[in-house]
């Protein structure tokens, strides 16, 4: 409770902050890992995603040449503009290409995610093995372990995040480039109401944050109790020391105060949440009303409207996406603390260069036999697991089934 209500309070919120922006230092480190699973898909997802973000402007440029020659059309007659359904025809090839360009950068996406997921896997299980049996005998080590692994494969979201990031700015410059030709001082009012959103947007995920890495150790026995409860290992003793009905109850009661920490927090940012993006809303409101007034003043055109319109709207959501992915962002990276610090792990005792094994490869096959009865004629099957050399210094297994 102590640091839930520092938190709420000016030296919390900076501290909080503090942190957030000191996290930040850990982007790079995680962008050099996602570089490193694979160059080339990550070089063909910012094509395809800068691509992507000049889009919208080019769709409303178009729209507006389009309607304004239309509305010159019929209040005034005669013809229309030259090359007119050309630009209809434009328009329709953009936003088809548009379409193709999303599909294929969902697509480079999942191909990241999964040689992602292989490359730190296969990096964590390598670093795991050459640290020290002494550095697994410290209690905080398997917390930070714990977290390594789960945040290992959970900073997807980290990884979309950025490269989404990218592509709303470079929308958003687009369009603002748009919207200053024709009223410069609606950005300054788009970012006015669109910042008091992304502040509370980050103290409720700094919050979130803290809860989980508080709930770490609970969620972990949680976990143990779990495996421990319908694992075939603990069935006996289970069985026969009754302790189902105490392992069901601890696990509820650390479940329950789970939950209701979480709903706890969750109801908070839902209230504050919803003040500040009707906040938002009004803004984008009041501009769009101000250009509707100025059109009925003859000062711009319906074409010169739809553009800015769709402009202010689209770059609206941008600031607030924007906003709300560095958020989360800032937030993801607090997580990367313990990843980091685990790939950066050195072993305490390393062998030399040159230095003899104290395992050579294994020269010769290792062979288990497991045997288990079955049914009431008793017949024993029979799996025999055989450990080979390959070759290259490592084992490999084969299994052979036989009945008897």
């Amino acid at each position: 409770m102590n640091g839930k209500s520092n938190l709420l309070t000016g030296s919390g919120f900076k501290e909080a902050w503090s942190k957030r922006l000191n996290a930040l230092r850990d982007v790079p480190a995680i962008v050099a890992i996602v570089w490193e699973s694979g160059p080339w898909v990550v070089s063909c997802s910012l094509v395809l995603r800068v691509l992507t973000a000049l889009s919208p402007l080019a769709l409303l440029t178009v729209a507006r040449i389009i309607l304004d020659s239309v509305v010159a059309y019929i209040s005034k007659g005669g013809q229309l503009r030259p090359h007119f359904w050309w630009w209809v025809a434009l328009e329709f090839a953009i936003a088809a290409v548009t379409t193709l360009l999303t599909r294929a950068t969902d697509f480079a996406d999942t191909l990241l995610a999964d040689r992602y997921v292989k490359y730190i896997s296969v990096r964590m299980m390598k670093q795991a093995s050459s640290l020290d049996l002494a550095t697994y005998e410290d209690p905080g080590f398997h917390d930070k372990l714990e977290r390594a692994r789960v945040q290992a494969t959970d900073r997807l979201l980290l990884i979309q995040q950025l490269g989404r990031l990218l592509q709303q700015i470079i929308a958003t410059l687009a369009l603002a480039v748009g919207i200053f030709v024709f009223m410069p001082w609606l950005l300054v009012l788009l970012l006015v109401c669109v910042v008091p959103a992304f502040l509370g947007e980050s103290h409720f995920a700094f919050l979130g944050y803290s809860l989980a890495f508080r709930q770490t150790p609970v969620k972990r026995e949680m976990d143990y109790l779990r495996y421990l409860a319908v694992s075939k290992e603990g069935a006996k003793e289970l069985k026969v020391f009754g302790l189902h009905h105490y392992l069901t109850d601890r696990f509820s009661k650390l479940a329950d105060r789970i939950f209701s920490e979480n709903v706890g927090l969750a109801r908070r940012r839902f209230l504050a949440s919803s003040f500040l993006t009707l906040l938002s809303t009004a803004g984008y409101y009041g501009a769009y009303i101000y250009v509707v007034a100025e059109t009925l003043r003859g000062r711009i055109s319906v074409g010169t409207l739809q553009f800015l319109a769709g402009s202010i709207a689209a770059a609206s959501l941008n600031l607030q996406s924007i906003f709300s992915a560095f958020s989360g962002i800032a937030d993801q990276s607090l997580f990367l603390s313990d990843l980091l610090s685990f790939l950066g792990l050195q072993p305490t005792i390393s062998s030399k260069p040159n230095g003899l094994q104290s395992h050579p490869p294994p020269r010769r096959a290792y062979r288990a036999d497991r045997g288990e009865r079955r049914g009431q004629d008793h017949d024993r099957q029979i799996a025999d697991a055989s450990l080979r050399p390959n070759g290259r210094g490592h084992l490999s297994r084969r299994r052979r089934s036989s009945r008897i």
